[in-house]
């Protein structure tokens, strides 16, 4: 809700490689060390930032962060399971570091680089459920998807596991400009679409660049 009292806490974050659509594989390794993510409704976690490789993977950088936006009061909940621990993700092993923490900020645009809403797999159709969704919220914006440099959608994919084998759901770069104050926060905290704690519909201000290089 909007009086929550949200922040993002950002983990520094030591490794080498990971897989460039690391959603879902991030948050299941989270998960086996900090269990209580599973049960915790109101979080999210941001897109690593890194530089990709021709083979698919990113490469963690002195600046690459985990960031998981959270309630404050929440903050309790997964600090101790995260601070200075380590998870495996295959081979590799990974570290968290001591985090920062960062309080939202408001602007007028917002993007989020993957936003996912179920059984929308068409442009059209899935502006107009992100459209209801922002209706639902009560937040007035204008909506649009992003584009990459050479004019296509900025149309991506999250990899889901489960035992039946791995499956792919499809989505969209999101951009939604003339917010007020208020509408920008709210949007910040609630996001739009599903599958927040895989990265997928959280919003950040449009200073973060979203040029599309991959």
């Amino acid at each position: 809700m909007i009086d929550a009292n949200y922040v993002d806490l950002a983990f520094p974050l030591t490794g080498k490689l990971l897989p460039l659509d690391n959603g879902y594989i991030i948050y299941s390794a989270l998960s086996r060390i900090c269990p209580n993510l599973h049960e915790l409704k109101n979080i999210s976690i941001h897109p690593i930032a890194g530089i990709p490789n021709s083979n698919k993977q990113l490469r963690i950088t002195k600046r690459s962060r985990l960031q998981i936006r959270i309630p404050i009061e929440e903050i309790s909940q997964i600090y101790e399971f995260l601070v200075e621990q380590t998870f495996n993700i295959g081979q590799s092993q990974f570290h968290l570091g001591i985090p920062e923490y960062k309080a939202l900020t408001s602007s007028s645009t917002v993007y989020s680089r993957l936003v996912i809403i179920r059984r929308c797999i068409e442009p059209q159709v899935f502006l107009e459920a992100a459209q209801r969704q922002l209706e639902g919220l009560g937040i007035q914006g204008n909506i649009k998807l992003l584009k990459k440099k050479n004019g296509q959608l900025q149309c991506r994919q999250l990899v889901m596991k489960k035992k039946e084998g791995t499956f792919p759901i499809r989505g969209y770069g999101v951009e939604i400009t003339d917010l007020n104050e208020f509408d920008s926060i709210k949007l910040q905290q609630q996001g739009i679409g599903g599958k927040h704690k895989m990265m997928c519909g959280v919003f950040v201000p449009s200073w973060n660049s979203h040029a599309e290089t991959t």
